[in-house]
């Protein structure tokens, strides 16, 4: 319990540290948060929304969910492929929990993700639709930063040892973006449907949308694929992160 709430208090220290260098000498601040998947949705809602969006119900609130849940995912993945290497030097000299490292990069994101579920919350009141599913979508987000923290932790572990893994990563990344149902639907009993199955997005995002948009009560297949993408990702990130982390200081 102790090594629980130490790594807890470290984790957030380094997130509020590195959310506020981040915003530091920038005129616009976090508004900066918000271009991207604000900019993003303008243009896929236009290019879209007759065509991949013409099905769905309240496309383009289907739209900005999906585009601010995987830019909170891909944001911490990607940050954890360096985060080892750009703090070499506290590694070497300071002895602490290494894993406070992966929870402040998860922990600012999850800083930026609630100003996009602000923006969230006022496009659903612009469109006609109630915000209130999104205190609901909470309990998504906390079993969704759990597994991008293990899936952090996998990557920043390995990433030490195989340089150009942030590369690999950065290009894999973006075959996700397309791969996700963002700006389609995966639909019912489809190849499509099929496919999203092996991608663990999918089922955090369906989730989401029911709870958010619909006022639905998700699909229990899709609480057990959450629930179980969750727990592998994060019992394979704690051991691998485990196991490597002792040869960080050699490595870096």
């Amino acid at each position: 319990m102790k090594n629980v709430r130490l790594f807890l208090e470290q984790s957030m220290t380094l997130a509020v540290m590195g959310f506020k260098l981040r915003n530091e000498g920038s005129y616009l601040g976090i508004i900066w948060y918000l271009l991207n998947p604000l900019l993003m949705f303008i243009l896929l809602l236009y290019i879209f929304s007759n065509n991949l969006g013409s099905d769905v119900e309240h496309y383009p609130i289907y739209l900005l969910v999906g585009i601010i849940m995987v830019n909170f995912f891909l944001a911490a993945t990607s940050e954890s492929t360096k985060i080892i290497r750009a703090n070499s030097g506290t590694i070497r000299s300071i002895n602490y929990n290494r894993e406070s490292l992966i929870g402040s990069i998860v922990l600012v994101a999850v800083f930026s993700h609630l100003f996009e579920l602000i923006m969230l919350g006022l496009v659903m009141v612009l469109y006609g639709l109630s915000p209130w599913g999104i205190s609901l979508y909470f309990f998504v987000l906390l079993i969704f930063g759990f597994f991008t923290f293990g899936v952090c932790l996998i990557l920043a572990a390995i990433a030490v040892y195989f340089v150009d893994l942030d590369n690999i990563w950065t290009f894999a990344s973006k075959l996700l973006w397309f791969a996700t149902p963002i700006f389609w639907s995966a639909g019912e009993g489809g190849n499509r449907e099929i496919v999203s199955h092996f991608n663990p997005l999918y089922y955090f995002l369906t989730i989401a949308r029911k709870l958010i948009i619909y006022h639905e009560t998700p699909d229990i297949l899709m609480i057990i694929g959450a629930l179980g993408f969750a727990s592998v990702s994060i019992i394979m990130g704690l051991v691998l992160f485990k196991r490597f982390k002792k040869k960080f200081a050699e490595m870096v």
